[in-house]
């Protein structure tokens, strides 16, 4: 459609005014009215919330028809990650969209992967309920392209929820709002007619998830991904009411920040600034460097083993993350307030490969010896980082864990506490829980002195116990805000 230059001129200096006015008003400090930003001012305080808050260790399981290319199609590595493989021009569209008929994963046991999961010591699951191919893992009654018309048959999102709720493990479920196999998506919508066909494809969405909620009411919440098109940014009001029906059909669900978009089309935080969704979803394959980068938000840290891709690739390129790199992502991600999640890709055929379970199996024997310092622990305030490693601060009072990944040649740990705080004992979590020598110092600081014989052949915890002088609190000053 051909526009006469004076009306879009006309055009362009209303979108100016408003920018201009949008941008006054925030640089005044003052909320721009919005009917359907942030419902909420600061962190959920409900006990789903407080569960989420926790965990502190998580498992992503990306699996799908993708996983059966292996990453690669005639003999040509794809560069990218392998779930995307159908968006590479190399994979006719035909052969991708087929590849569902022959989709028959025999070693498939949510089981095992289950009690893998649990030997691991997470909390909680993130599993791919479909991803942008829009092939869906359960038997959904709004198209057919899903597990019931493969030779598989069986309701794998039902096996896996059933399997980790009866191990303990909390379940997650990721959907895709991208669906390249549904005729009405849009990334655009350029007129009418696109308008017309991307309603369509909300309904369709809408039914999806509704029928995901009502299969499976034992799931705490939905992680979503693929909602950063034009399309659904500029559908505002539509994520609004989808996000309040599916809390309404499941108490304490809990979802991040990448579902909504406000009325002005910003995604994870709104107009004002303020977080859109209970926790932020924004720290893909990276870690915050400091507390002030996440504010006074819940947060989590999405992460995969190899450099870059979810699902299941024969051949991974470059550096494959050791569990002893894992571990310190883990404990810098609740040392800052947030949750740490770590992805697997399972072979066509439903099973692991052989490193993924050796770095899980590895994970879990650190885990359960040191899990205290994970588990309901979060950003210790006021405390010093160190060199030396991390600091976190469990929910039992007067308690603080000292996560140590590098070991001074002096084998003595320097510590700040709080002002007021007194560290009254130390004890090295390991070679039977021995108490540890503390030496105060300089300008309120602290030496944990180590065992002469100490040597570490992998990270360990030391627990202080501390007591909290409110005179002396006061005599010093006011509490830094650190």
């Amino acid at each position: 459609m051909h526009i006469p230059k004076k009306y879009l001129n006309r055009h362009l200096l209303l979108v100016g005014m408003a920018a201009c006015w949008l941008g006054i008003a925030q640089s005044q400090g003052q909320q721009i009215p919005l009917k359907h930003g942030a419902h909420r001012s600061g962190p959920r305080t409900d006990a789903a919330m407080q569960t989420w808050r926790g965990y502190g260790l998580g498992q992503f399981i990306h699996w799908g028809v993708y996983a059966m290319l292996e990453g690669a199609y005639q003999g040509k590595n794809y560069a990218g990650a392998a779930e995307w493989i159908r968006a590479w021009k190399e994979v006719p569209n035909a052969v991708y969209d087929s590849l569902y008929t022959r989709f028959n994963p025999s070693a498939f046991n949510a089981r095992a992967w289950a009690a893998m999961a649990k030997q691991m010591g997470v909390r909680y699951l993130t599993f791919t309920t479909k991803h942008h191919d829009g092939f869906c893992l359960w038997p959904s009654a709004f198209t057919n392209y899903t597990i019931a018309n493969t030779p598989f048959k069986r309701d794998i999102v039902k096996e896996v929820v059933d399997a980790y709720t009866q191990a303990g493990i909390d379940v997650y479920l990721y959907f895709s709002v991208l669906d390249w196999n549904h005729p009405g998506w849009r990334y655009q919508l350029k007129n009418s007619n696109d308008s017309i066909a991307f309603n369509t494809f909300k309904q369709f969405t809408w039914n999806q998830l509704t029928e995901l909620a009502t299969r499976y009411p034992s799931i705490k919440g939905f992680w979503f991904d693929g909602t950063w098109d034009e399309s659904w940014k500029k559908s505002g009001p539509f994520t609004d009411s989808l996000e309040q029906h599916l809390k309404s059909l499941i108490p304490g669900l809990v979802i991040g920040s990448r579902l909504r978009a406000d009325e002005l089309g910003n995604r994870h935080k709104d107009a004002n600034g303020n977080l859109m969704g209970d926790y932020e979803q924004g720290w893909e394959r990276k870690i915050p460097d400091s507390r002030t980068a996440v504010g006074n938000n819940d947060w989590e840290c999405v992460m995969t083993i190899p450099e870059n891709g979810w699902g299941y690739a024969k051949k991974w390129m470059g550096h494959w993350k050791t569990p002893v790199e894992l571990l310190e992502m883990t404990a810098k991600c609740v040392s800052l307030g947030g949750n740490f999640v770590i992805n697997f890709g399972p072979m066509a055929n439903g099973a692991f490969r052989p490193e993924e379970e050796e770095t899980a199996a590895t994970i879990g024997r650190w885990m359960k010896q040191n899990h205290q310092a994970i588990y309901n622990s979060s950003w210790a305030s006021g405390w010093a980082k160190q060199d030396w490693g991390y600091i976190t601060q469990p929910r039992q009072p007067n308690k603080i864990n000292l996560i140590v990944f590098n070991v001074p040649v002096a084998k003595t740990l320097l510590v700040k506490p709080p002002k007021g705080t007194t560290i009254v004992k130390a004890t090295l979590m390991v070679a039977n829980k021995t108490a540890l020598t503390i030496k105060p110092v300089d300008y309120g600081e602290v030496q944990i002195i180590l065992p002469a014989k100490w040597n570490a052949a992998e990270p360990f915890v030391i627990e202080l116990q501390t007591e909290f002088n409110q005179k002396q609190n006061n005599a010093e000053g006011p509490k830094a805000n650190t």
